[in-house]
């Protein structure tokens, strides 16, 4: 009698635990990780900022690579595909001198980058690049800055582009 009181209590203890196994709450989400340029994308420069600052663009996950050759590291930590945003932490920190003798965010270095395509709409760029001089942790939900005055936490450029050979990057 005794192990047949054991036997059932071990099987509704099993049992009790499939079910919360199979319940509603999901289980915490790995890190993720973005993957929005396969592979490197060439983008010719548009605005006259971008013209005179940056020259033609190589944008990948890692890297992105200026018309002068020099580059800034890049890591991809948020991302909104209803909107075409992705947001980068720049990991080397440098301010490297690109086009004219101009630096990407003036006088500043850049922590992060927001990258927004248009996925065709007409009438629009086809590559937004925001960068921003932002020390601190920053995540798209943060964007537009509530304090455009706070001048240790600012948008400090805008550049914008067309794809190369007719071909505009498509929104991930």
């Amino acid at each position: 009698m005794r192990i047949a009181r054991l036997s059932t209590l071990s099987l509704s203890i099993a049992t009790a635990a499939v079910v919360a196994g199979c319940s509603t709450v999901a289980p915490t989400p790995p890190s993720q990780s973005f993957t929005v340029f396969l592979a490197p994308t060439h983008w010719q420069a548009l605005s006259r900022t971008a013209t005179g600052v940056t020259g033609d663009i190589t944008l990948s996950n890692a890297k992105l690579t200026f018309a002068n050759q020099a580059s800034i590291s890049l890591e991809p930590i948020d991302q909104d595909t209803s909107t075409g945003q992705t947001l980068f932490r720049v990991t080397s920190r440098a301010n490297p001198e690109l086009l004219n003798g101009n630096l990407l965010c003036g006088d500043k270095r850049v922590d992060y980058l927001v990258v927004q395509s248009s996925d065709d709409v007409p009438g629009q760029s086809d590559l937004q690049l925001m960068a921003y001089y932002y020390p601190g942790p920053l995540q798209l939900s943060d964007l537009p800055l509530r304090d455009k005055d706070d001048i240790n936490r600012q948008m400090c450029a805008l550049y914008t582009y067309v794809g190369i050979d007719g071909k505009p990057m498509k929104a991930p």
